[in-house]
């Protein structure tokens, strides 16, 4: 087990639990103390956890509930299913694009899996996960770093991705409509990702089932603009009857046609 998906792991106890012991963290992942503590320390420095006499206990931030740190633990099982089934549609040999989300950094430790891989990438935190890999070249877009989200944006990014070319780009959206479409908070990212999917010969969303029905300020793109959209379950009806009108392909754990 890698240490990132180790640490995944421990908040996960912790956020389901309240706290927990080292003891129990070791006993639960079948590690040793030692190893635990590492990890509690490492945590703690990024504002995931908060350590205690003998344990740890989840970090709260209510000033900054979007901080990447925050939003790379939430809907972690919802995550790991999309990432499966996105992992499925990577091959031997592939050049990536993989946007700076959570959400598409959960797909990162599978790309072990393969070799002669080419990743492009627009995030810090996404950069560092794909160093821990295996056969992976690893490259990362120039421009200004972004506060509390680990993403480089600018006219320097841009014009970085548009001189690549990928054959599958990994996409996260902040939020889903009907009317809207695939939409995010900024238009930075907005404009990132618009010219990865100018890019690329496959394009595929990843979106965990809570951000249907929400809507932000920039518009990324139409149903028809996405080759696939992967959740970790079914959508409501209304949802499925927009993505059968398009031309994207929904992808979900009982639907694995593709």
């Amino acid at each position: 087990m890698l240490t990132i998906e180790r640490q995944e792991e421990i908040l996960e106890i912790l956020n389901k639990n309240k706290s927990a012991t080292v003891e129990e963290l070791a006993s639960e992942l079948f590690v040793s103390g030692a190893t635990i503590r590492r990890d509690l320390r490492a945590m703690e420095k990024q504002g995931l956890i908060k350590r205690s006499h003998g344990g740890a206990m989840p970090f709260k931030s209510s000033a900054e509930e979007s901080a990447f740190a925050i939003r790379e633990q939430e809907n972690i099982t919802a995550k790991k299913i999309i990432a499966n089934l996105a992992s499925k549609f990577i091959k031997n040999g592939d050049s990536l694009f993989i946007d700076s989300s959570s959400t598409t950094g959960t797909v990162i430790p599978l790309l072990n899996g393969f070799q002669y891989l080419s990743v492009t990438t627009t995030g810090l935190r996404n950069a560092l996960l794909l160093s821990q890999t295996n056969s992976v070249k690893i490259y990362i877009a120039g421009g200004l770093v972004e506060n509390h989200s680990n993403s480089i944006t600018g006219t320097d990014t841009m014009d970085y991705i548009s001189r690549i070319h990928a054959d599958v780009s990994l996409i996260s959206c902040t939020g889903l409509s009907l009317n809207a479409g695939f939409t995010d908070a900024s238009i930075e990212q907005s404009k990132l990702k618009q010219q990865m999917r100018k890019n690329s010969d496959k394009v595929i969303m990843l979106c965990d089932s809570t951000k249907f029905g929400k809507t932000f300020m920039c518009k990324d793109f139409d149903f028809d603009d996405i080759d696939y959209l992967i959740t970790e379950k079914t959508p409501q009806q209304d949802f499925l009857d927009r993505i059968n009108q398009s031309k994207c392909k929904l992808i979900t754990p009982e639907n694995t046609d593709f």
